[in-house]
């Protein structure tokens, strides 16, 4: 790793001029000077698009890979899959940790080094457009990249803080290694509902309480009730309609009582705050470029922020979406713009997601924007095909159980532009469904891919359309 004096070493003026091209007046060997604050995937992916062809100085004073290898995306997936297929509570645990290096993340960083970055294991702020200061340090630099993620949202619950102690964030969930017999789960989302999942199936009692009226309710109806409806087949109970409010001791029990604004109570050893995550901005130096860090980053369509200097945002902090393809998407377009002719775009790709449950529910595309259009008695361009996947005779012979599927097409084009479903194989079928909406796309279902080898940015294909994942 190259001693961080050398960036001190030369008489650099970062420009912070806006522009996204090198700058090579002012750079030692005709590279732009680029600072990424986080080391997350998405900070991972644009370290090894770039790190040849700029100075690239990586700030993280966390786990260099972020939350998806180590706290969210690995070792969710690989409790879902240890539940599923009846594992021991502690040898899932032990398998969860052996698949996240219990949580070391040296071989991350190792690969962040050999891309071509430097790593500093420092938090970085923002002082004025070009400039970065870190560890007692001031850097001087051309571009800066934020992607220092997003952070659990604690909601305000009375009593909250004297039983904090039964209190979990996703976060603490994947480091704990106790099952507790009795677990209330805040919030009916993704979190939520993968949670739930892993919970019932190693026999804990779970109640998920939302307040609001239905889940993922962005989606047609019958899309969250087939989830929902085949997790209380597994003894989950859910409360829609009424949040919690408040958390009281348990009288006669080693627990707590999570209270809901309904009034009714429910008993816990832990609960799981899962209402979501809210992008890391605050003490991160936006001020120091005209930004409130308090509001949503104004972010263009190719990761440029409306503010005074050259500044980029990409990941969950981008505030467009929280998953890691997206992310890693998301670095490609900066990379582009920072180092090549600047095609790319955000939204030049089909988003899918996943929610690994059983049955797993899928989104391809923009359902809510696309479906809000149609409810536009002046606009009779998109239209909607349901079907149940009873009426199919493949879901008889194997078993499938329920499911429902929604495609959103539009007259006009002839295509399909969104889709929504929950049913056994939906994860594959998402593939099919990306294509079909853009068939220069080619998109893995799910929202959580870390991978550590990636492809070059000579070979990534940034010329033309490519899914988030590619």
């Amino acid at each position: 790793m190259r001693d961080v004096h050398d960036w001190q070493g030369h008489d650099w003026q970062g420009a912070g001029s806006g522009s996204a091209t090198a700058m090579s007046e002012t750079s030692p060997h005709d590279r732009p000077r680029i600072a990424v604050l986080g080391g997350g995937s998405a900070g991972e992916m644009l370290a090894d698009l770039i790190g040849n062809d700029a100075e690239v100085l990586v700030f993280e004073p966390g786990l260099v890979g972020g939350e998806c290898p180590f706290l969210a995306c690995m070792p969710s997936k690989a409790m879902l899959h240890e539940a599923a297929a009846g594992t021991d509570w502690s040898d899932a645990i032990a398998r969860r940790d052996e698949i996240t290096d219990h949580r070391d993340d040296s071989s991350h960083a190792a690969d962040l080094v050999d891309h071509g970055a430097t790593l500093i294991r420092e938090r970085a702020v923002i002082d004025g457009p070009g400039a970065i200061v870190a560890g007692g340090m001031r850097y001087a630099v051309d571009h800066i990249v934020v992607a220092t993620g997003a952070d659990p949202i604690r909601p305000p619950l009375d009593g909250a803080e004297e039983f904090a102690e039964f209190v979990w964030t996703s976060e603490d969930l994947y480091r704990a290694t106790e099952r507790p017999d009795r677990v209330v789960i805040v919030g009916g989302g993704v979190i939520g509902f993968e949670s739930a999942e892993v919970f019932s199936r190693f026999g804990s009692t779970v109640t998920v309480v939302d307040e609001v009226d239905r889940p993922f309710d962005s989606l047609p109806e019958a899309v969250g009730v087939t989830v929902q409806e085949a997790l209380e087949g597994r003894g989950v109970r859910f409360r829609f309609g009424s949040g919690a409010a408040a958390i009281h001791p348990e009288p006669d029990g080693p627990g707590v009582l999570v209270e809901l604004e309904s009034g009714e109570r429910f008993a816990a050893d832990r609960i799981l705050l899962a209402v979501g995550r809210r992008p890391r901005t605050e003490d991160i130096g936006l001020e120091s470029l005209g930004l409130d860090p308090t509001e949503p980053l104004p972010v263009g369509p190719t990761g440029r922020v409306d503010s005074s200097g050259s500044l980029w945002a990409m990941g969950d902090v981008a505030g467009l979406g929280q998953y890691t393809h997206l992310a890693n998407h998301q670095a490609k377009v900066i990379a582009d713009h920072l180092l090549a002719g600047g095609e790319r775009r955000f939204d030049d790709v089909v988003l899918a997601s996943c929610v690994f449950t059983d049955p797993p529910l899928i989104q391809v595309g923009d359902w809510a924007t696309v479906t809000d259009s149609s409810n536009d008695s002046s606009n009779d361009d998109i239209v909607i095909a349901t079907k149940d996947l009873a009426s199919f005779p493949r879901a008889s012979t194997d078993r499938l159980g329920p499911g429902y599927l929604a495609v959103a097409a539009s007259r006009r084009s002839g295509t399909a532009v969104a889709a929504a479903g929950a049913g056994a194989r939906f994860d594959e079928l998402v593939h099919a469904l990306v294509i079909a909406i853009d068939g220069a796309s080619r998109s893995p279902a799910w929202p959580s891919r870390c991978n550590r080898s990636r492809p070059s940015a000579r070979s990534s294909g940034r010329s033309g359309r490519t899914s988030p994942s590619n």
